[in-house]
Order: structure tokens, then sequence, then C-alpha cells
């Protein structure tokens, strides 16, 4: 009788904690910014995700240069005309502000989503934007927690 109610307790303790691991998202739209680790510049990522039926249906994003109140966009090269570095940067980091929405619809999964190469910047603000985005959608049920006793 032990060994059954041990399994018992076994198989509710691994449920409870897959359902823990597989938080449902609430349908709605959730916004989230972030800076990620770029704390000193001025630019923030900001992305929109819109939920139905649990599922992701909807992403946008954008980077926002704070300092000169405006977009990064396919353009922001030009605020470097002498140095064709920084503008090849701007050029492979707007590829990704295209990329990662798409992909995120594609995937569904925020760590599938690969940074391309030469857009590690835009990667990262997408990534922890959408996190905490993602963060606000998350059901909050305390339904998927057992309490579980055992009784000799």
């Amino acid at each position: 009788m032990n060994k059954i109610i041990l399994f018992i307790a076994l198989l509710a303790f691994i449920f409870s904690f897959i359902s823990a691991q597989t938080t449902a998202l609430r349908n709605g739209v959730f916004e989230g910014r972030s800076c990620s680790i770029y704390g000193v510049e001025p630019y923030v990522g900001v992305t929109i995700i819109k939920i139905e039926n649990g599922k992701i249906i909807k992403v946008t994003f954008q980077i926002i240069d704070t300092t000169k109140n405006e977009y990064f966009d396919q353009n922001y090269s030009t605020h470097f005309p002498t140095q064709p570095i920084y503008q090849e940067q701007c050029k492979a980091d707007w590829k990704g502000v295209l990329y990662y929405p798409v992909q995120l619809l594609k995937k569904q999964d925020l760590n599938n989503v690969d940074a391309l190469t030469g857009a590690t910047w835009s990667h990262n603000l997408f990534v922890s934007s959408t996190a905490i985005a993602l963060k606000k959608a998350k059901a909050k049920t305390e339904n998927n927690k057992f309490a579980i006793s055992i009784s000799q």
C-alpha cells in the first residue's frame, strides 16, 4: 500500500513540475521595454505581442534612440557618414529588427529565435524586451500547485 501511495505522490509531483514549467499565455496585448545589457546607451527595445488562445499572433519590435527621439530604421546609418563600420552595423541590425519578430511568430518560443550574424545588438534588445512582454502575458494561476501529504 505504501508503494502505491508513494507512486501516486511521485506522479503528482511530476505533474505539478510540468504544469509549472508550461504556464499558459493570457489573451491580450503586452508590451516590454528594455535597454538589455546596454544601460549606458540611449537605446530602448520595445516589443509588443498579441496573444490569442495562448498563441502569439502578432509581434512588433522597435528600437528607440531616446537622445534623438527617433526610431532606429533602415536610414539610421546616415548618422554615421564617416564611419563605414557603424553604417554596416546599422544595416545588419536593421535586418535583425525585421527578422526577429517573424521568427518568434513562426517558432512561438523566444529561446529558439537565433541571432543573425552581425545583428547581436538588435537581438539582445529584442530578447530582453520580449521576455518582459512574455512575463506579463504569463497566466497567473494557483491551480497548478499540489499539496501532497503521505501518511504511514
